[in-house]
């Protein structure tokens, strides 16, 4: 099992051809496990959407991102929370108020999603040079 990545993380391990050492393979059994985390649908649209103006409330993150459940955003918010992304506080207020922020760990990925944002624009955004030539763009893959 040292010679795969990804073990019971990723849909199908890939062989390598080195001997992983345990510390290598437990390092990318974490990183695997966090990458699949947070690229489940609709997690990094959570994280976006709080970092453009925080505290938040529940119905005022459903508004901003078009097209989430409910159901979806109860769900992300709750594992963001339980991986110290996001906090939620509640106020002892009647009827109760609740409001999400990211934590330190999440304004440091929202960071990163920020390069990812620059990346993306740079390279699917239509070229506005005038000469009709345009950057390549990268077909999104849309999961089922």
């Amino acid at each position: 099992m040292l010679d795969q990545v990804g073990g019971r993380y990723l849909s199908k391990s890939t062989t390598v051809d080195q001997q992983l050492t345990k510390e290598q393979t437990e390092e990318c059994l974490l990183v695997h496990s966090a990458w699949n985390d947070l690229t489940k649908v609709w997690t990094l649209p959570v994280i976006h959407a709080l970092g453009m103006k925080q505290p938040a409330r529940f119905n005022e993150l459903k508004r901003r991102i078009h097209g989430i459940s409910a159901t979806s955003l109860a769900e992300r918010l709750s594992e963001l929370d339980q991986r110290k992304v996001v906090e939620r506080r509640v106020f002892p207020e009647t009827p109760p108020r609740v409001e999400y922020q990211l934590t330190k760990k999440g304004q440091e990925v929202l960071e990163i999603l920020g390069g990812l944002a620059r990346w993306v624009v740079k390279w699917d955004k239509k070229s506005s040079n005038g000469a009709g030539e345009e950057k390549e763009k990268v077909a999104a893959v849309v999961r089922k």
